[in-house]
């Protein structure tokens, strides 16, 4: 075993209870075409509360936005990734195969091998059953196979702001890429979460005229960080009138682009598309429940609307957020971090299941403090 990386590591592992609990994994010496991350912040989202929440098929390491400084790495993956030990790095989720017609067109984010709706696996998602176990964030380290997909970050760039990349480098993609926004547009977010704050960022970023962000009212504190980005804020009390009180706050105007990144019923979507004007723009971030939505496809075609899914990002707006977020300009450093140790991870999933989670949310898991 190399001098580099320790003989095990601590992890939290997610149970299929719901429950999660501190455990030692052996390491090994990575193969030439591999390496080992050492973790320094695993970002918590959605994705994480809902897996655990749902019930995991099996024990899992979980954690997929990750950060942290290469270990070590066999001469065939440093000369792949271009990285050398030493190198700090953002991890992407996806673990491609690299060889279908997918990947050949450069959406290796949707290759059936790291499809989760077909049956794919991801960092974060790999059971722990599959050696060497430690294929999630949530750990002191994370092991890198052949096909993982890693970006160099710049080394003056703090840890807790260099877990925003995903969630930026997301919210890049469905804004610029798939919405298509240009400077003087107005934008309405839906949901002051993770990646509503920074498709907030992204939005002010880009020139918008006017950020509308929205959440209910139990978002209260998340709403006043959407303010400190320089956002408009609107409580959806549930009652009647969220078109008019969002027109309100744009000033009168109709939306150019409305982002839907809340978890909220399909109904949202119904009157999000009468806040759009001509040529606008709605973005759906991840499935409603039910899965089914009532659309008037007469307003659809009136206003020539459109409706656009995404998933995930390209990398070339991972290359803009890790600008960004070393620029100083992407506003994300005012958000508050919550950075909490691996045996803090259980506890944390559940309160954020729960709705009693921290105000931010930004939250980091920080393995190098494992407060057992």
């Amino acid at each position: 075993m190399t001098a580099l990386v320790p003989d095990s590591a601590w992890a939290s592992l997610a149970l299929p209870d719901g429950t999660a609990e501190l455990r030692r994994f052996p390491m090994r010496e990575a193969p030439a075409d591999a390496g080992w991350l050492r973790v320094t912040a695993s970002g918590i989202c959605g994705t994480d509360v809902r897996l655990c929440a749902d019930g995991l098929p099996e024990p899992t390491v979980l954690g997929h936005h990750v950060v942290g400084e290469l270990a070590t790495a066999g001469p065939l993956a440093q000369r792949r990734w271009g990285l050398v030990p030493g190198d700090h790095v953002v991890v992407e989720e996806y673990l491609p195969c690299g060889h279908c017609e997918t990947c050949a067109s450069g959406w290796y984010r949707l290759c059936p091998a790291t499809d989760l709706w077909s049956g794919g696996r991801r960092i974060g998602t790999v059971p722990a059953s599959v050696e060497p176990g430690l294929s999630g964030g949530n750990a002191e380290y994370l092991y890198l196979p052949a096909n993982a997909v890693v970006h160099k970050l710049p080394p003056e760039l703090p840890w807790s702001l260099a877990a925003w990349t995903l969630p930026l480098a997301n919210a890049l993609d469905w804004l610029l890429e798939a919405a298509a926004l240009v400077a003087g547009e107005r934008v309405v977010v839906l949901g002051p979460g993770y990646h509503g704050l920074a498709a907030a960022a992204a939005a002010k970023q880009a020139g918008a005229a006017a950020v509308v962000v929205c959440g209910r009212p139990s978002d209260g504190k998340r709403l006043e960080l959407a303010a400190n980005l320089g956002c408009e804020t609107v409580v959806l009390s549930g009652g009647a009138g969220p078109v008019s009180a969002i027109r309100a706050a744009l000033g009168g105007h109709s939306a150019d682009v409305v982002l839907d990144a809340g978890a909220s019923d399909p109904d949202t979507i119904r009157w999000s598309l009468t806040l759009l004007g001509f040529r606008g723009r709605l973005v759906l971030t991840s499935p409603k429940e039910p899965a089914t939505a009532a659309v008037d496809t007469g307003l659809l075609t009136r206003r020539m609307l459109t409706f656009r899914a995404v998933r995930g990002r390209s990398p070339r707006w991972i290359t803009r957020a890790i600008e960004l977020l070393a620029s100083g300009k992407s506003g994300l450093d005012h958000v508050p971090t919550a950075e909490i140790g691996l045996a803090e991870v259980g506890d944390m999933l559940a309160r954020l299941a729960a709705g009693t989670g921290p105000s931010t949310p930004h939250v980091v898991v920080c393995p190098g403090t494992v407060r057992a």
